[in-house]
């Protein structure tokens, strides 16, 4: 009789230890899928990154150029717009009349707004490094041109720090293709260095 009270109790203690190790295995398994397995994408203080932010606030509506020209172009993702609606969207969520800007420079009537703002951009405003590696340059509301398109980098990053690009592919949609294109120029809208004639 001893010996089977002996066999329940340890029987007992058994399977109490694995329910123990089950329960416990469960939550790290909903830790891991909530915080580290679901985690799509990442943003600078991830990686230690400081954001930039514009000393220009060009309409005046208490949001800095950068982040207006980022929050113009993540609510077009909800909008129907081709390129050209995207990009002149874009910036004048930050105050700027991007057709009135390239007519003061240059304007080439037979090219599109989208060629003749990428003239605009190589002529008139700051270069960044190319360099993804440089994953610090890149920041929110900064300006891609790659492959005849024109692009705004996110806040959204990879796992390795890659920003994400808010574009114009058959609809507006943020991806990230970084190391999947060539990158011909990387622009930051600093006013500052703009002449005013050329502002709009």
């Amino acid at each position: 009789m001893e010996d089977i009270a002996l066999l329940k109790r340890r029987l007992k203690g058994t399977i109490i230890f694995i329910f123990t190790i089950l329960i416990f295995s469960v939550v790290i398994l909903i830790i891991m899928n909530k915080f580290v397995l679901k985690k799509e994408y990442y943003n600078a203080t991830d990686f230690n990154i400081k954001t930039i932010y514009s000393k220009i606030d060009y309409n005046k509506n208490g949001i800095d150029d950068y982040s207006d020209i980022l929050l113009g172009a993540k609510k077009s993702l909800k909008k129907d717009f081709n390129e050209e609606e995207f990009i002149t969207y874009s910036f004048k969520y930050a105050g700027y009349n991007i057709k009135k800007m390239i007519k003061k420079y240059n304007y080439n009537k037979e090219e599109s707004t989208i060629n003749n703002f990428i003239n605009y951009l190589k002529n008139n405003v700051k270069r960044v490094s190319k360099n993804i590696s440089k994953i610090e340059d890149f920041q929110p509301g900064d300006i891609l041109v790659f492959d005849k398109k024109i692009g705004i980098i996110s806040d959204k990053r990879n796992k390795k720090g890659n920003t994400y690009i808010i574009y114009y592919k058959d609809k507006i949609v943020e991806e990230d293709i970084i190391k999947n294109i060539d990158i011909k120029g990387h622009y930051r809208f600093d006013a500052s260095l703009i002449k005013d004639e050329l502002l709009a």
